[in-house]
Order: structure tokens, then sequence, then C-alpha cells
């Protein structure tokens, strides 16, 4: 199957190149690049998807004050930034329709950044085949009732053939929403669920993401993965090491995990000068005071636990904070005498999967 891919870039590219750089990035990679201005991408990612939609999913409620980009300043709802996520939607749109051929193609939309998209095409091409997958959890009906735009979102979503979800907590959250908030009700027959929807039914499925064992397994074969063992087995000689790989965000419970291991080595003082806690941070991908409250409390953490219980040769925790190569991960998997995962709440966290 040919498969074209449609995103935006994290360049900001001129005008007058922009016609050069799509052609190459299609015949080269098969991918078709959305050139957003640079503020409606600013008001599209930061405020709406990653400042409202993002936290709101994961059942932070929008009147905290942890969601400074999505407020207006008093936690009202700011209509400039959905009219912004709508506009990004449509530019998406109109990419779609440059290289799509209604009768043959299917389009398949990825997560809460493109919810709008799926009306945008139904407008234009009636029968086109539509489907959705959603990367995060889906809330309860009464945090996602919350949203202003609670509405519109369902009924673009309706527009699509099949919805996917990660579990079926998150698809059984959806259905509620569009019974309480719509009046819709789902069939289940055999295992299928489905909704009729102005003369079409729209599946519902549960599809969990899993991991490419082939792309796991070439890299745990490679020299490069090989070396970095040796490494850090020499580095870590008779200690255990504990691994955790988070990406930098405020649902990730990494200081809950520092914490813990604190109170670990507080409780069980035979671990100290035995025990280490090497934590892995990817590079955050949203911004905001938030955020950079975490941040601030997780350096402080690290550096009291270094100081309470380092000595001479040895440091209790060691905070990677930024993302490192797949053969260095696989490394510290290989060395790693187990996993901890403490994220209060995620979509579907695969690092449990890479490391068994």
């Amino acid at each position: 199957m040919e498969v074209l891919f449609i995103g935006t870039l994290r360049a900001d590219v001129p005008a007058c190149e922009q016609d050069e750089v799509s052609q190459s990035l299609i015949d080269g990679f098969g991918c078709a690049p959305v050139f957003l201005p640079a503020g409606l991408y600013d008001r599209f990612y930061q405020h709406f998807c990653k400042g409202y939609l993002w936290p709101l999913f994961h059942y932070m409620l929008p009147f905290a004050s942890a969601l400074p980009a999505a407020a207006s300043g008093d936690g009202r709802f700011d209509r400039g930034a959905w009219e912004a996520y709508v506009l990004a939607n449509k530019y998406f749109f109109e990419k779609v329709v440059e290289v799509i051929n209604p009768e043959d193609d299917y389009v398949w939309v990825h997560d809460y950044h493109l919810m709008a998209l799926p009306t945008f095409l139904r407008r234009r091409f009636n029968r086109l085949r539509i489907g959705f997958f959603l990367h995060s959890p889906f809330p309860s009906s009464e945090i996602y009732r919350s949203l202003p735009v609670r509405e519109e979102i369902l009924r673009t979503l309706l527009n699509c053939d099949l919805i996917g979800f990660h579990t079926f907590d998150y698809a059984r959250h959806f259905l509620s929403c569009c019974s309480r908030m719509l009046g819709i009700e789902y069939q289940s027959k055999r295992g299928y669920i489905g909704l009729d929807y102005f003369g079409r039914t729209v599946g519902i499925k549960i599809m969990p993401v899993g991991i490419h064992m082939g792309q796991l397994q070439s890299v745990l074969r490679s020299s490069e993965k090989e070396k970095k063992v040796a490494e850090l087995r020499q580095q870590f000689e008779g200690k255990s090491v504990l691994l955790g790989v988070d990406d930098m965000d405020i649902f990730k419970g990494i200081n809950l995990k520092l914490l813990a291991f604190e109170n670990m080595l507080r409780t069980h003082p035979k671990w100290k000068g035995r025990a280490v806690l090497v934590q892995i941070a990817n590079p955050a991908r949203g911004k905001g005071k938030d955020l950079e409250a975490v941040q601030a409390e997780i350096r402080e953490s690290c550096d009291r636990i270094n100081k309470e219980f380092g000595q001479l040769g040895y440091s209790p925790v060691i905070f990677i904070d930024q993302s490192v190569p797949s053969a260095v991960r696989l490394a510290y998997y290989t060395v790693a005498e187990c996993v901890v995962v403490t994220a209060v709440r995620d979509g579907m966290n695969l690092t449990p999967y890479e490391y068994i």
C-alpha cells in the first residue's frame, strides 16, 4: 500500500522556498508539508492543543491555574484559540485536497490536533473513507462536558467512518458523551460497536498501539549498543540500576518517582551506595509555567537526593535531561534491573513494552 504523510514542519520555511521544499519532500520521502503561518501555529498548537485539549483529555480541568496558555488570564475559554485551531485544520484540509484521489484513497487522521479535519473532508467528499485515531486518553463525560466546544468536536469526529481508541475505557467515555450530549445511542453486535449518524454507520474500534519489534531487534544486535552496554556495566559495576524513560511533561510523575526513590533509600539504608536511579527525560513538547515548575521540582529533588545519599564515586540519581539515541536507550534497558513507570495519566505508555 502506498502511503503519503501530511504534516507540519518545525522549520520556518520562507514563502518563496515552499514549493521547492514541498516537491523535495514528496519526491524523496512521501511527505506533503502543511505550512502554517508562525502566529497561527502558536495559537493552534501551544494555546489550544497543548494549553487546552491535552490537559483536559488528561483530566485537568480548564479553570485550574495550571492552564495559563488556554485561558485569557482569568480561566475563561479563549474562543480565538479555538478559531485558530479550526483554521489550522482547514490548512491541512487544503493540502489533502491537493494530493487526494477521493475515489480510491483512504484518509487516516491522527490525534487531537486534527479533530476538526473530518468535517472539512466530509463536506467536500461525501463518499470519502475517513478514519481517526486518538493517541491520548478520552476523558469521562463529566470532564469532557466542561469543554465549551464539546458538541462541535463530537460532531466532527462522527464525520469519520471509523474512530479508534487505545482502550475500551476511552471508547466507552466517547460513547457516553455522544449519548449524553447529542442523544445518539450506540449498538454493539458480536464485538462490533457502531453509531448511526446521518445515515452512516460510524465504527468504534479499540486498537492499542504497539512497538516495532524488528526495529528494536536490529538495534539490539548493533555494535553501537554492545559498546554502550560494556561502558554501562563498567560504570555501574556492583550497583542495581533502576531506569525511568519518560517525556518531560506534567503527567508523567517523574518527581513522584524521585520522591519514592528517596523514601526507599531512607527506609532501607542497605541500598545506599548500591541502588542507582537513571532517569531519561525526553524534551518537552509543550511549554508553560506548570511545566517549568515541574522541571524545577525535579532538579531540586535530584540535587537533594544526591547531596544526602551520595558519596565519593556514587550518585544515587543520574538525570539525563535530553532525548538519547535508540542504541543508548536500549543499552540502558539491557543493564537495568527494572523500569519504573509512574505516570499519573497516560494514553498508552510504550516504555514497558520496549523494556520487556
